[in-house]
C-alpha cells in the first residue's frame, strides 16, 4: 500500500485521460506547442548550450572529457530522425506534465504541481568540488511535486521503447528499484535530488510504442556525490585522449569479444562497440580511423548504426 507521503501519481495521471472534463488549471496550448516545435529551431535547448548538464552526468567520462574541453564534434549528428524522437518526447512531457498539473488537487489540500516548463521550469545548479576548481553543472527538472506539511520532491518524465519500459515495470513487480547506478537516467534524477536539497523524486514514464504509463518514487543516494566527483575528476582534469570510456558506476565501454568457444575464429557481432559508442557525438575522435561503421536493422527491423573495431 502507498503511504501518504508517497502517493501512486500515475495512477492519476491514467485516470485523468480516461475521463475527459474540463481542465481545472489553465493551460497555454501556445507554451505546450512551442515546447514541442523548438526542435525546429537552433540551440533550442533549455537554459542554453552548457558543456556539462545533469542530463548527461551518466554518460562515458571520455565523451564527456571531449565535450567539456570543446573539442568539435565528430561521431553521430542530430538529423531529422533524432529530431523528430526528440520531439515525441517533448509531446510525452507535456502531455504527461500536463495531466499531472491538472489532476494532482484530487489527492486534498496542499498538492500541487509547480516549476514545469508552462509555468517557466526552474533552472537548478549542482557544484561538484574537484581539484581543478568548482564546477557548477546546471539542470532543468521536469516539475516539483508540492504537498502538504512542506512536502517536496522533483518530477522526471521519460518517454521510452517498449524495450526499456518492459525492463523498468519488471523491476517494480520483482520488487527492486527500476533505476539504480546501472541506468544512466538515475544520475540525473539523483543531481536533482541533491541540487534541490529533496529526499524524493517521482518517475512518470510513458510507453512511446503502447501508451501505456506507468511510475515510482526514488529515493536520495547519499553516495551519488562520491560517485559523481570521482567521475567528473576523470572529465576535466585529463587530456579527453586519454580519459577512459568509463561510466559513472565503473562499467568500461568497450568492444564485445565474442570467439568461438572450439576455435577462436570471431563470431558475428566480435568486436561491436557499445549501443552508447553509436550514440556519441565524437565517435570518430575517439577510436580514430579504427572504426567500421556499418547500418543494420535493430531488433524492431529498423536501420540502425553499428559501429565495429578493426582488428
Amino acid at each position: 500500500m502507498t503511504s501518504p507521503s508517497k502517493p501512486d501519481l500515475s495512477a492519476l495521471v491514467k485516470s485523468r485521460l480516461a475521463t475527459p472534463r474540463e481542465m481545472r488549471i489553465e493551460a497555454d496550448a501556445a507554451a505546450i506547442g512551442a515546447a514541442i516545435l523548438r526542435q525546429l529551431l537552433p540551440n533550442s535547448a533549455p537554459g542554453g548550450d552548457y558543456p556539462l548538464r545533469m542530463s548527461s552526468l551518466g554518460s562515458c567520462a571520455k565523451a564527456l572529457a571531449f565535450k567539456f574541453r570543446g573539442v568539435p564534434p565528430d561521431g553521430r549528428v542530430i538529423d531529422g530522425r533524432a529530431r523528430a524522437t526528440f520531439a515525441m518526447g517533448d509531446m510525452a512531457e507535456q502531455l504527461l506534465v500536463t495531466t499531472l498539473a491538472d489532476s494532482i488537487g484530487e489527492l486534498g489540500d496542499g498538492w500541487k504541481l509547480s516549476d514545469y516548463r508552462e509555468e517557466g521550469q526552474a533552472l537548478v545548479s549542482l557544484d561538484v568540488e574537484l581539484p581543478e576548481g568548482t564546477v557548477t553543472i546546471p539542470g532543468h527538472p521536469d516539475g516539483t511535486i508540492e504537498g502538504p506539511q512542506g512536502f517536496r520532491a522533483v518530477l522526471e518524465v521519460k518517454s521510452a521503447s517498449s524495450y526499456g519500459f518492459s525492463r523498468w515495470e519488471k523491476a517494480i513487480r520483482d520488487g527492486v528499484d527500476p533505476w539504480t547506478p546501472e541506468e544512466g537516467y538515475w544520475f540525473q534524477v539523483q543531481g536533482y535530488m541533491h541540487a534541490t536539497g529533496t529526499d524524493l523524486a517521482y518517475v512518470l514514464a510513458l510507453c512511446k510504442d503502447s501508451g501505456a504509463i506507468m511510475g515510482f518514487w526514488i529515493r536520495r543516494d547519499p553516495h551519488f556525490m562520491s560517485m559523481i566527483t570521482k567521475h567528473l575528476n576523470l572529465v576535466t582534469t585529463t587530456d579527453p585522449a586519454s580519459a577512459p570510456r568509463m561510466l559513472p558506476n565503473g562499467e568500461i565501454l568497450g568492444p564485445v569479444a565474442k570467439l568461438s568457444k572450439k576455435t577462436g575464429a570471431p563470431l558475428k557481432g566480435h568486436n561491436a562497440l557499445h549501443w552508447r559508442c553509436c550514440y556519441c557525438s565524437h565517435f570518430r575522435t575517439c577510436f580514430g580511423g579504427r572504426l567500421d561503421e556499418k547500418v543494420e536493422t535493430d531488433y524492431r527491423g529498423r536501420p540502425s548504426r553499428k559501429l565495429y573495431l578493426r582488428a
